[in-house]
């Protein structure tokens, strides 16, 4: 959403109960009112005009307020966290780290480094000067009450007694403040608390000879111990965020729906482009029909997805599982490719050994695919693909004691396995079609025991494990707006 300024003038605000609404053909009025006169925004009841799409030219403007347009975003990104929790098994916090050679880096840096520069000159003062240790010991302090538990109230008051800041202020002005023995305190107390794979981390700061580096690295580690207990908090609560986040989801996006114009826009175009009035008397009136082409038309919407055109606005309602969509796709694309080589492949007899080296063979090729995402890194690839296979076909006919390849058919391989870089290949066309009709199967039918498709056995496991976990996002994504589908596809359904 771009910046907007408020209506220029003398600073007036005018009377309270002036409605201010505009419609995005009008131009946004410009001022000398600065961008950080907040407390304008904040007194002047400013509204927008919202229109929906079931409004008609005689129904009179909606008006919603900044307030209302604020909430929505923020309940989005309550609703994006609640997602991702739900959906994502392995959604989990990670320690933000800014970009080597970034102005945030060098910022953080610097800062580090004076922090603990000031620390160790006070340190090594005579007599020594503890103001900076007295600020790090309570962060320490802070630090270990963030690791703790509810139930951990003994540590909470063991900490309270060792850490005392009054003590401490006092063995300071004595000049007897031994700042190891507080260390070892911490990292001690920190081991007990740690999961295991933490240990030695914690273990490698035991070796620091150096007080400075062994508080730096103290406080470190404590703020990877504080991503680890939230994670744990998520991982615990993930159940009940899933029983939850259906309805939760459903409400944040009404609310959304409430102040956009037509929330709803790319998801209409996105199912209209997949419903099937083939053998249909329109218009549909029956509840049975418009849910069994609704599910019909998802099924064909949610594939679209993993082959999704970037030059297309994304659906609104699956906006949170865009990049979801999209690695699972690759996935899919990356089978399709696999197994287009492997049923290109020479084929050296019915021995049972062989479908074992077969099987070695296609993890090869899974490997060299990995990070191949399109036609156009295929294409680079697949001489390296023709070639490892020229060179398991060899090592399979000495072993069969037959005949080597000849050039000739060496030639042939290899320019059989680079015709696959063309996406109209009929052999790629063929796989990428039965894959494409076993996943909308599930979909239709929700999961269930599914033969593999002709020719693809050897890929049950990849085929397993994809559409499991589409079947997963698309669940969930049906149980939160399903009743949007309907009504667009009713809607669609009812027009002569």
């Amino acid at each position: 959403m771009s910046d907007r300024e408020g209506p220029s003038g003398s600073g007036q605000k005018g009377d309270k109960e002036e409605k201010f609404s505009r419609t995005p053909s009008q131009p946004m009025p410009t001022g000398s009112r600065s961008s950080n006169d907040y407390s304008y925004y904040a007194n002047e009841p400013i509204q927008f005009r919202v229109r929906g799409s079931t409004i008609t030219g005689a129904s009179p403007p909606k008006f919603v307020t900044l307030e209302d347009i604020m909430k929505a975003a923020h309940g989005m990104q309550n609703m994006a966290l609640a997602h991702e929790i739900a959906v994502g098994q392995d959604f989990k916090l990670e320690p933000f780290e800014p970009p080597d050679n970034s102005y945030q880096k060098l910022v953080k840096e610097t800062m580090h480094k004076a922090y603990f520069d000031i620390l160790r000159e006070q340190l090594n003062s005579d007599p020594p000067e503890y103001k900076q240790a007295l600020v790090l010991l309570q962060d320490v302090k802070q630090g270990l009450f963030s690791i703790l538990l509810p139930r951990h109230k003994r540590i909470r008051e063991m900490i309270e007694e060792v850490l005392d800041h009054d003590f401490i202020k006092q063995q300071a002005e004595n000049n007897s403040l031994d700042f190891n023995k507080y260390a070892t305190f911490v990292v001690d107390l920190m081991g007990k608390l740690a999961a295991p794979a933490r240990d030695e981390m914690i273990q490698n700061i035991t070796k620091l000879t150096d007080t400075v580096d062994i508080f730096r690295a103290i406080l470190e580690t404590l703020e990877i111990l504080k991503l680890d207990l939230a994670n744990t908090l998520i991982a615990m609560i993930r159940p009940h965020v899933q029983q939850e986040s259906v309805q939760y989801e459903r409400t944040k996006f009404d609310e959304l729906l409430k102040v956009s114009e037509d929330g709803l826009q790319y998801t209409r175009e996105w199912l209209q482009r997949h419903i099937d009035k083939t053998g249909l008397t329109i218009p549909v009136t029956d509840a049975i029909a418009i849910r069994n082409v609704t599910a019909q038309t998802l099924a064909k919407a949610y594939l679209e997805l993993l082959e999704w055109d970037s030059s297309k606005n994304y659906p609104e309602t699956v906006s949170l599982d865009a990049s979801r969509f999209a690695e699972l796709g690759t996935q899919v694309y990356r089978l399709i490719c696999t197994a287009s080589i492997l049923l290109v492949s020479p084929s050296c007899g019915n021995d049972p050994s062989i479908a074992t080296q077969k099987q070695q063979l296609k993890e090869k090729i899974i490997i060299i695919l990995d990070n191949t995402s399109n036609d156009i890194e295929l294409k680079s690839i697949l001489p390296s693909v023709a070639a490892e296979i020229i060179v398991f076909t060899e090592n399979l006919l000495e072993g069969l004691n037959q005949a080597a390849l000849s050039g000739d058919t060496k030639e042939l391989i290899q320019s059989q396995i680079l015709s696959l870089s063309d996406p109209e290949h009929r052999v790629r066309q063929i796989v990428r079609q039965r894959i494409f009709e076993f996943l909308k199967e599930i979909l239709v039918c929700g999961g269930g025991s599914r033969q593999i498709p002709v020719g693809l056995s050897a890929f049950t496991q990849e085929l397993t494990s994809v559409s499991g976990t589409l079947l997963r996002y698309v669940m969930h994504n049906k149980a939160v707006f399903t009743k949007y589908y309907l009504d667009i596809v009713a809607e669609e359904l009812s027009k002569n």
